[in-house]
């Protein structure tokens, strides 16, 4: 049987989690340790800013969704919701 788009996406989706497996750990634990909403805005910018001058801009959408998965996976939604919202800064 083929495998269509879903699972294409999918096993894309895994490639780039393993890929980026220890960027997730890190700025997952990162972004969950924050205490307040400031906080969590400036871990959120200072991971995603890493990640891009790492990896390049063109590779944050990918990683911004799978860093939000890891924190619902941490049963942080409101820091997952921050991250798929967070407004990229022209300084990323």
């Amino acid at each position: 049987m083929p495998r269509g788009p879903r699972s294409g996406r999918q096993a894309e989706k895994n490639r780039y989690r393993s890929t980026y497996l220890l960027e997730l750990a890190r700025g997952s634990s990162h972004i969950s340790s924050t205490l307040g909403a400031d906080s969590r805005q400036a871990a959120i910018a200072e991971v995603l800013c890493e990640f891009g001058l790492q990896y390049g801009k063109d590779k944050l959408p990918v990683f911004r969704a799978l860093l939000a998965e890891s924190l619902e996976d941490r049963d942080n939604p409101d820091a997952a919701r921050a991250v798929l919202s967070f407004a990229q800064r022209q300084t990323l």
